[in-house]
């Protein structure tokens, strides 16, 4: 179906949209001041301007519903095309899948956010699903500080709306030159559709989750802002907008997780995590998010760290704008990056000043009122490993800002000009992530102030047992198997071996090794032995069943046994990223009839066959048969394929690889093509514990969704709300 009625449709509920937010900011700023001079007002006078600024924020949260809306209505009206086949919109046209098996319908839903000008408008679309949510919560009490947040919110969806519409490489609603398609409304393009690197589950949930996590940040964002601007000093915004961070940061962890799978498995190259600059830009604001959730934690149990709590939220924000910049302003190179485009650059630029500038200013003119000591009189306290693993997660995140944009600073800054490779970020992050895991382990043992050391020592004697015994086995890992795999790669004497001896001498690598090893096992066995205490302790007390204790402990406290959970996840994954990334055999193989036999570590891959054929679609298809030997062992036989899409506007290959799990390794085949002579060119990777990374991804995840569960009003929260009403 083609209707170029449905392309103005679109652009006009665009304008709808963007109107609206505009109406919702000066609403919003009406009804502020309104309520400001009513408070410094005579009697009379107070309640006229008191019912003046309740209709001017009437008409704001109306203007809220009517964005949310009109963004809606714009969604549906792309994904409507996909569905249809409507290629008068050029997004459409642009991005419609090419792979029509069983997810055909998951990549037509996907087209939504497959690229820039989609993805701008399914972000813009969540964060006014967030300001609905706020807004309808808040509906009968009409306070000024969730009024304020709103207007904040508003302000932001005007940056991207404004991106989208005043942009033409930004806007989804351009439409397709007539000329380009026939009588019978098929697009005569045969070069347009949708990346085929995109054409994978993993990939087609992944933008989504992050977008979730990035536009749910502007919640706590605009409440911080709103704190600052109505002067709250006692934490009621954060109390307002915990559950909603933590909610966020779910996606943005799970987002995460989702693009390394799709990493593995799609890209062929057997890794997930590569530096890339985008890859970074998502990483950024998981860094100082979890600042962000610490300083609330502790803020709402001691008040201590409004000030953290501000900065930490206003950093986070800045981080996702500046992802945001990095992906479109072509200012780094990227394998993820969309070209660059003047318009996103100096708007996303603009939110960042400014959100810096929202956070500055208010805070310089009223930082008397914030000031408050963090109340730290050891570090050897759980006051002090809160405000350790702030600064290390703070320093983190700009030190990886900086390096990541360091390309494009001047020649005359540190590393400015150069491309920092993935060597020089491991050689940070790596010491840096295993400290910061290490103050997660000893955390929950400590005193608030001050630690008593024998006390202290008492209670860590169990699980310090459990950690032992881990180790142990982690030792015996380490010994049999992955010394001799880094052994073996250093003997290659090719790129990778050069690699690993840039990451320093042999007793550093495996030292850091052993001390990863150590944490992680400490960290698990610490976060297993909390949540098994509290179990044992409501069996004791109540009188219930294990099974009901445990569901119990995690109903009547989510937050805390969300938190052990969190950080048991942690320590799986802490492992896991110490076998898989720093142990890693990589091997790139070339046989064929006469020699079919490759032998990788303890397989032996043996070449069967090798066929390439082209469809009536002329797509073309190159897939290597081979059997896979362990130990002397068939694991059976296993196909990969090269395939080129012909009807990809981007021409790219996509690697169908293959994986073997096993509990402790991955071994990872992928086929890359052809040499000169004939012979087949493939990846073979064994990657230690990798299992590992995607388990303890997900207890994570898990553990976060537990601390959002719906929890009960806080005194603070229900005093206010008493007093609004």
């Amino acid at each position: 179906m083609v209707s170029y009625g449905l392309v103005y449709a679109g652009q006009a509920f665009m304008w709808v949209g963007f109107i609206a937010a505009i109406c919702a900011v000066v609403a919003f700023l009406m009804g502020h001041l309104l309520t400001k001079q009513a408070a410094q007002s005579a009697k009379k006078e107070a309640v006229a301007r008191s019912a003046k600024a309740d209709t001017f924020t009437k008409v704001g949260y109306w203007a809220v519903y009517v964005a949310g809306a009109a963004l809606l209505v714009c969604a549906i009206i792309i994904v409507h095309g996909f569905f249809t086949h409507n290629v008068a919109i050029e997004y459409v046209a642009h991005n419609y899948p090419t792979d029509t098996g069983s997810l055909f319908w998951l990549y037509q839903l996907a087209g939504l956010w497959a690229s820039r000008s989609g993805s701008l408008l399914t972000w813009a679309l969540l964060i006014t699903a967030f300001a609905v949510w706020v807004a309808w919560h808040a509906r009968k009490r009409r306070d000024d500080l969730t009024n304020v947040a709103l207007m904040v919110v508003m302000i932001v969806l005007l940056f991207f709306i404004a991106v989208m519409l005043f942009s033409q490489s930004n806007n989804p609603w351009i439409p397709t030159d007539k000329s380009l398609i026939d009588a019978d409304g098929n697009l005569l393009v045969t070069s347009w559709g949708m990346n085929v690197l995109l054409e994978h589950w993993a990939m087609a949930l992944h933008p989504p989750t992050l977008f979730l996590g990035y536009a749910g940040m502007t919640i706590p964002f605009a409440f911080a802002i709103a704190a600052l601007i109505c002067k709250d000093t006692e934490g009621v915004w954060i109390e307002r907008i915990n559950r909603i961070a933590l909610f966020a940061f779910i996606f943005l962890t799970a987002g995460i997780g989702l693009g390394a799978v799709w990493a593995y498995v799609v890209l062929g190259w057997g890794g997930y995590w590569g530096w890339d600059p985008v890859e970074n830009a998502s990483l950024l604001s998981w860094l100082t998010a979890v600042a962000m959730i610490h300083s609330f934690t502790i803020q709402r149990k001691r008040k201590l760290m409004h000030v953290w709590c501000l900065f930490t939220v206003t950093l986070t924000f800045v981080f996702v704008v500046l992802g945001t910049f990095i992906t479109r302003s072509g200012l780094v190179e990227s394998v993820h990056a969309f070209d660059e485009d003047p318009v996103s650059t100096y708007l996303f630029l603009a939110m960042m000043i400014c959100a810096l500038a929202a956070f500055a200013i208010p805070y310089a003119l009223h930082r008397k009122d914030y000031m408050v000591a963090d109340d730290i009189e050891s570090v050897f306290s759980k006051n002090g490993s809160y405000y350790l693993t702030n600064v290390i997660m703070v320093f983190a995140g700009i030190l990886l800002a900086y390096l990541t944009i360091s390309s494009a600073l001047p020649t005359w800054m540190p590393a400015g000009g150069m491309t920092v490779l993935a060597p020089s970020y491991e050689t940070v992050a790596r010491p840096l992530g295993i400290l910061v895991c290490a103050l997660a382990a000893v955390c929950p043992f400590l005193g608030w102030k001050k630690s008593d050391k024998d006390q202290f020592f008492k209670n860590v004697r169990i699980p310090l047992i459990a950690a032992a015994a881990l180790f142990v086995f982690y030792m015996v890992i380490l010994v049999t198997q992955l010394i001799p795999a880094y052994n073996a790669s250093i003997a290659q004497g090719d790129e990778v071996a050069e690699n690993l001896i840039n990451m320093g001498p042999a007793w550093y690598y495996h030292g850091l090794a052993v001390v990863g090893f150590a944490v992680s096992s400490l960290l698990f066995a610490n976060s297993l032995y909390l949540i098994i205490r509290g179990v044992r302790g409501r069996m004791q007390s109540k009188s219930e069943s294990a099974v009901v204790a445990l569901g119990h402990l995690f109903a009547k406290s989510p937050a805390q046994a969300g938190g052990y959970l969190t950080h048991m996840g942690l320590g799986i994954v802490l492992a896991g990223l110490i076998g898989s990334a720093m142990y890693v055999t990589n091997v790139n193989a070339t046989f064929n009839a006469d020699e079919p036999t490759v032998q990788v570590g303890a397989y032996t891959v043996t070449y069967v066959d090798d066929t390439a054929y082209t469809d009536n679609a002329n797509n073309r298809f190159y897939t290597l048969h081979s059997h896979i030997e362990k130990d002397g062992k068939s694991l059976g036989d296993l196909e990969t394929t090269l395939e080129f899409t012909a009807a990809s506007y981007y021409n790219q290959a996509r690697y169908k690889a293959e994986v073997i799990t096993f509990p402790f390794e991955d071994f990872f085949l992928a086929f890359q093509g052809y040499e000169y002579d004939d012979s087949v060119v493939c990846n073979i990777r064994i990657n230690p514990l990798i299992l590992f990374v995607w388990v303890g991804f997900a207890i994570m995840t898990c553990g976060i969704a537990c601390a959002t569960w719906p929890k009960r009003y806080t005194p603070l929260i229900a005093q206010q709300e008493g007093q609004a009403q």
